[in-house]
């Protein structure tokens, strides 16, 4: 047995039409996931059903709008996504579980996100990517061919795209050009000698790495409830939009669309 390169699995969604970031689901459990939720609602009442039907349906669905969501957390997936870092960096804190947390100060909600990240000392860490200290990175890079600014007022955290007679193509050769630069200079650095793990610090947050995501469906139903909405960042909204059409038909089996996600189910 050998060991090969990483190549793009088959059924993978591509993202963003550069023919390098995708998404794919690698695994799902065998167990009829709709089953699974229903009949771990109903220990409680220590009972079980052997076969689905829509009855079953609408207590999913109703499981979920009520936030009863732990019957969700027992069926998994793993997908394998190749994207770019700062894509990674926003995905990294839907874990396993995808345990959350609201944090007020001084009576104003705050994003603690890191605290979220749950570890192997705790339930598992369900992200394993590749690491830039045991390989050599290759030069792939994500460039928008439009770019967006942010808004003068309103929301500090969107974008719009900017208006037709920005350079958009100049400013597109002119990120190629400092990416190429970039790396030039990363691999300058290990053939003089520099570990890969020093090298590594001057590439910017748009290279593409790869990575396996395990999560729950309860964890597959929070992320896409977050990065669906129209507000989200466009890079990771596109990796979410891959993430539905990959479980599209088992949302439907517990009887959740894509609008509903959208329009909040909880």
């Amino acid at each position: 047995m050998s060991l090969t390169q990483l190549k793009v699995p088959p059924g993978a969604i591509e993202t963003f039409g550069d023919g390098v970031g995708f998404v794919a689901l690698v695994d799902r459990m065998q167990t009829d996931h709709a089953l699974k939720v229903v009949n771990a609602a109903r220990i409680s009442y220590e009972k079980q059903r052997t076969e689905f039907d829509d009855k079953d349906k609408k207590l999913c669905r109703f499981l979920w709008e009520h936030g009863h969501t732990s019957p969700y957390r027992h069926s998994f997936y793993t997908f394998h996504w190749k994207a770019p870092l700062f894509v990674f960096r926003q995905a990294f804190k839907y874990q396993v579980g995808s345990g959350w947390r609201e944090y007020t100060v001084n009576g104003e909600e705050v994003a603690l996100e890191v605290f979220d990240v749950l570890f192997d000392t705790d339930k598992g860490c369900s992200w394993n990517e590749v690491s830039g200290r045991y390989v050599q990175w290759t030069p792939e890079f994500y460039l928008p061919r439009t770019f967006r600014g942010n808004p003068p007022h309103g929301n500090k955290q969107a974008s719009l795209d900017l208006p037709a007679d920005f350079d958009h193509a100049g400013e597109h050769a002119l990120m190629a050009e400092e990416c190429r630069l970039a790396f030039e200079r990363y691999e300058a650095r290990i053939a003089r000698g520099v570990a890969k793990e020093i090298a590594r610090m001057c590439l910017p947050q748009n290279l593409y790495s790869q990575a396996y995501w395990t999560v729950s469906l309860q964890g597959v139903l929070h992320f896409l409830e977050q990065r669906l909405k129209p507000d989200a960042q466009f890079e990771i909204r596109t990796y979410a939009d891959a993430v539905f059409e990959l479980v599209r038909d088992d949302l439907e089996r517990v009887g959740v669309t894509r609008q509903a996600i959208v329009d909040g189910l909880g």
